[in-house]
């Protein structure tokens, strides 16, 4: 049986459009890359921008300017990566009491008009550290072990005594003046041997194993409720470190006097407006009211306080006590 031959048209078509498609795939081909490089003749060269320089108002760390801070230095410069930490004892003052203190600073003011006397009455507490320096991977370890050693101490009364002190800052040079202050503080009667007891105990401890500075040697525990600039000149002043300043202030180190109506021990800082005869007349128009004015018993201290920068921490006496 002979073969049928059929017609090879189909077959040729096929071919032809395979050939056809190619070529119009090289004409497309260079038809994008002709649009190409006419697209990229119009564009202009890119050329690499310089950054902008920082203008004078940009600050890499903050300006130590005392005008911004009421006359107050920094003591310890700034460290970026450090958070500022204080342990501290926290108290409420009655309404009868504050208005003794803010009777005392009206006082002192219309005593001292040349000197603007700054209240310190909205956050009265009692320093146990200087500043402390602590990384961020410091403060949880630092916290809880603090903590766990305040497990160990008792709650305890706390009162002061019946006359107004006056606390001197040395700042870290060890220069009165440009800065410095006096503080116008009550000085912890009842209550002292507890708070000493917390240093040896719990913190002092702690702050070895931190490399951390330790709180004074014979410190005199006190809360200031009041200060002002001294304006002194940096080499007319004398006298033993003493005291802290309040938590979230530029904080400075306070010279005590060991006895302020001592007139050789005030005579060491020769440009204190604080003389001996106006703390006197002070404290006997408003010595019985300190007292009458305070907590029956005085204050009962059942919790520590650790702030870090912004945050507060309340650490609690005794066992299974940390809010």
């Amino acid at each position: 049986m002979p073969l049928v031959e059929y017609d090879s048209s189909s077959a040729s078509e096929s071919e032809h459009e395979d050939q056809q498609s190619k070529k119009n795939g090289i004409i497309e081909d260079s038809k994008v890359k002709r649009l190409a490089k006419e697209v990229a003749s119009t564009r202009p060269s890119k050329r690499l921008k310089k950054l902008p320089s920082l203008s004078d108002a940009f600050e890499t760390a903050p300006k130590d300017d005392r005008s911004l801070h009421q006359g107050r230095r920094r003591t310890r410069p700034y460290v970026d990566g450090d958070y500022n930490a204080h342990v501290y004892l926290s108290l409420k003052s009655s309404s009868g009491l504050r208005a003794v203190l803010e009777g005392i600073l009206r006082s002192i003011q219309d005593e001292l008009p040349n000197h603007t006397i700054h209240s310190l009455l909205s956050s009265l507490h009692i320093s146990l550290t200087h500043p402390l320096p602590l990384r961020r991977d410091q403060i949880l370890p630092f916290r809880n072990s603090l903590a766990g050693r305040l497990k160990t101490v008792h709650k305890f009364k706390l009162s002061f005594a019946s006359e107004m002190k006056i606390y001197y800052n040395r700042l870290s040079g060890g220069e009165e003046g440009n800065g410095g202050r006096a503080f116008v503080a009550l000085r912890v009667g009842a209550g002292a041997n507890e708070i000493e007891g917390i240093l040896d105990k719990a913190i002092h401890p702690l702050l070895d194993i931190h490399h951390l500075p330790k709180y004074h040697e014979d410190p005199e525990f006190h809360t200031s409720f009041g200060w002002t600039l001294l304006n002194q000149k940096e080499d007319e002043a004398d006298g033993e470190v003493k005291g802290e300043d309040t938590p979230g202030l530029l904080s400075d180190r306070i010279t005590k006097i060991q006895n302020t109506s001592d007139s050789s021990s005030v005579s060491n800082f020769q440009h204190t407006p604080f003389s001996s005869d106006l703390i006197d007349r002070i404290n006997t128009k408003y010595q019985d009211a300190i007292l009458q004015k305070q907590p029956k018993g005085g204050w009962e201290v059942d919790n520590v306080y650790l702030k870090v920068s912004k945050e507060v921490h309340v650490l609690g006496l005794g066992p299974n006590k940390m809010l």
